[in-house]
């Protein structure tokens, strides 16, 4: 699952917008009357006003404002704004919007933006520039921020080193508690929020850390080695971010210090990098389950197209092995043409008890909660419940199939078995297809649709019409 993430500079200032999000409706931290003023600004080129209606907003509600305009009315208001953007605004733009605003930009401006970002964001914003461009603007970037992101463009993508942040605070452990304060005091080079503080041996290898709430309760002549928590777990760059979040939800950390090869400190993540990485990749998920993105909400026709046809096309290949199924049994169909009623209801009935398992089993592998020692009683227990749901809805369909048909005694028999082995075998399908694509190294949420429609519907029609075929004839 590639790396998408949104981020925000603190956890304070995310509780913030969560607070005005609940009371400003339909754009996020933003009145409608300030959106339509904006783009009555827009067609009417009152720059002036522009400036004025805009200039109180924080760079999270302008970055909403720009989502809320089409893309020719992004262009025109960075256009405006130019330099008197917040750089802190581009981070926190939807991917795609992201990057189109960053088209519209010349070298210089980007320059500029990329440098007032911590080491963090600004990789969010090189990393959707080309090879060619993120080479041209790294080497104009101050030398501290340059050897950073360069760094954190080594590592991969989804990684823990992708999304970790250089700015952090880290001591040696046998500074005094006195030693620490006065550091802290003095400001010097500190980020602009952090929850711990992480300390190191004389190799620069971290052997603890302490929260900022116990050393200030701390004695002045206390070491550090003593009072600092020392059982902790140092992130690896190259552990994937779903595994990190895993991790923060496992142990409830605020933050979690980041180490390289060599075990040395090199970056810290914090919780708010976290969240996003959940919202992200849970989001993904979904929109894969249905062949969709996303960023779809912001991207044009054509590229919405271009992302959907490959889907489409995968599926109208599980259509046609479906199809050759029932163009098999076509002669049987055309002497009992009930059976062309009843069909679908075999079909769908399995589509949906499949896509109910599959639904759960993509959420359990993304957060770990399916695991190899608790897999077979899954498998059982869905194999269960499909069994179940296969006994009453057989019943029911049967039933109803009675009273519509009374004259065919047996298609009552053929539908009701028909529909317990088809409502079985997806619930066994909603959970192979996706335990099978993973231990593949393929994602769940990207492929499980496809085959799940093949099983559940050519497997429902064979089913059906065999029983048909051999009960009837």
């Amino acid at each position: 699952m590639k790396k998408k993430i949104k981020k925000h500079r603190s956890l304070p200032h995310l509780k913030k917008h969560q607070k005005k999000e609940q009371h400003m409706q339909p754009v996020l931290g933003l009145g409608p009357k300030m959106v339509n003023s904006v783009i009555i600004a827009l067609e009417e080129g009152d720059d002036i006003h522009i400036r004025k209606i805009v200039e109180g907003l924080d760079e999270y509600d302008l970055a909403k404002l720009i989502e809320a305009l089409t893309l020719p009315q992004r262009r025109q208001l960075v256009e405006i704004l130019g330099d008197k953007i917040n750089p802190e605004v581009f981070p926190e733009l939807n991917d795609v919007v992201q990057e189109q605003v960053m088209d519209s930009l010349d070298e210089d401006q980007i320059v500029h933006i990329v440098n007032e970002l911590d080491s963090d964001e600004a990789v969010e914003l090189l990393e959707h520039l080309d090879d060619d461009e993120q080479r041209t603007i790294i080497s104009q970037l101050d030398p501290e921020l340059k050897s950073q992101v360069t760094s954190s463009l080594s590592y991969p993508e989804d990684s823990a080193g992708r999304i970790m942040a250089r700015d952090f605070v880290s001591m040696p452990d046998d500074w005094t508690v006195k030693e620490a304060k006065e550091y802290l005091l003095k400001g010097q080079n500190l980020p602009e929020d952090f929850y711990d503080i992480f300390l190191t041996d004389s190799q620069y290898l971290p052997t603890g850390e302490i929260a900022l709430d116990k050393l200030v309760r701390a004695k002045p002549d206390q070491r550090l080695r003593d009072i600092m928590d020392g059982e902790i777990t140092p992130v690896d760059v190259y552990t994937d971010q779903e595994e990190v979040a895993h991790m923060f939800r496992e142990y409830g950390w605020m933050s979690a210090m980041v180490v390289d090869n060599n075990g040395r400190l090199v970056g810290v993540i914090t919780i708010d990098d976290v969240v996003h990485v959940i919202h992200e990749e849970a989001s993904e998920d979904i929109m894969y389950l249905s062949g969709a993105d996303e960023g779809d909400v912001y991207k044009s026709v054509g590229e919405i197209f271009k992302s959907r046809w490959i889907w489409l096309f995968t599926n109208l290949f599980a259509t046609f092995i479906a199809a050759s199924v029932v163009q098999g049994f076509q002669t049987i169909i055309a002497q009992v043409s009930t059976l062309a009623v009843l069909m679908p209801i075999v079909a769908s009935m399995g589509g949906t008890t499949g896509n109910q398992t599959l639904a759960v089993v993509v959420r359990a592998l993304a957060t770990k909660e399916l695991t190899s020692r608790n897999t077979l009683r899954m498998i059982f227990k869905e194999f269960c419940v499909g069994l179940m749901n296969g006994v009453i809805f057989a019943g029911l369909v049967a039933l109803v199939t009675h009273l519509w048909f009374p004259e065919q005694m047996k298609l009552s028999l053929i539908i009701g078995i028909a529909m317990l082995t088809n409502l079985t075998l997806a619930s066994l399908a909603g959970i192979l297809i996706p335990l099978t694509l993973n231990k593949l190294k393929v994602d769940p949420a990207v492929s499980s649709g496809v085959f799940l429609i093949a099983i559940t519907d050519s497997g429902g029609f064979f089913v059906f019409l065999g029983l048909a075929k051999l009960l009837l004839f």
